[in-house]
């Protein structure tokens, strides 16, 4: 894992080629440093007819363990992804997380983390859009891992992270060591991916066509 965590963190040499196609881009410094570890957990899909998207893409290959799927004859481009690799979205969660703390002086309260996934995930993702990076033909696709993802990130950061200390305002305070891969009882991920209002909505629905129970009751316990 520390491999794994080491390739998603770069090197001083990916690093330097990175900023200078994302300066040209316009992007913030904060977008810099998530691209590679959010290409990797929610499977960015890059724009092939854009120079600085098809030179990142194969940086990726190169240096974050993008895979490869296919290259047409001419080789102007290629088409790469990753494969469903539980310990690669794992590293990638990790430095995520750590990225995202280190974004406002160290964040150290877990509330103030949720906040900023919530705010930095999202807002990096609008700006790879909008400076073409990413493919806008796969935009609906890529909402959907958006919130999924943000909604087991949060889940576990507010309900599965060991609780360390306690500050005076009773907030958990957080360890750098940290691990996403812990499963989530269905009806709590539910929970942190339905807006309040809609919750009971929801969580309370029966099937139409017959009897039978809430979606609540039919899922309790299940992970």
């Amino acid at each position: 894992m520390d491999k794994l965590h080491i390739r998603h963190e770069g090197n001083d040499k990916t690093d330097s080629e990175l900023e200078n196609v994302m300066d040209g881009l316009g992007l913030h410094n904060d977008d810099k440093r998530l691209l590679p570890c959010l290409a990797a957990r929610i499977d960015l899909t890059f724009e092939s007819n854009r120079d600085e998207a098809v030179f990142l893409e194969g940086l990726l290959v190169a240096s974050s363990m993008r895979t490869v799927y296919s290259v047409p004859k001419h080789r102007q481009y290629l088409r790469g992804g990753y494969s469903s690799e539980p310990f690669v979205a794992e590293a990638a969660a990790r430095v995520i997380f750590q990225r995202i703390r280190g974004l406002q002086d160290r964040i150290t309260t877990l509330v103030n983390v949720r906040n900023a996934y919530k705010t930095a995930f999202p807002t990096a993702l609008e700006h790879y859009l909008i400076s073409g990076l990413i493919s806008k033909g796969t935009r609906g696709e890529l909402v959907a891992r958006t919130l999924l993802t943000l909604a087991h990130d949060c889940h576990y950061l507010e309900n599965v992270f060991p609780n360390e200390t306690v500050d005076p305002s009773t907030e958990k305070t957080l360890s750098p060591a940290v691990s996403f891969n812990h499963a989530i009882p269905v009806i709590d991920y539910l929970k942190a991916l339905i807006p309040e209002y809609y919750r009971d909505t929801v969580l309370q629905s029966t099937p139409q066509n017959m009897q039978g129970k809430t979606l609540e009751e039919a899922f309790r316990g299940a992970v």
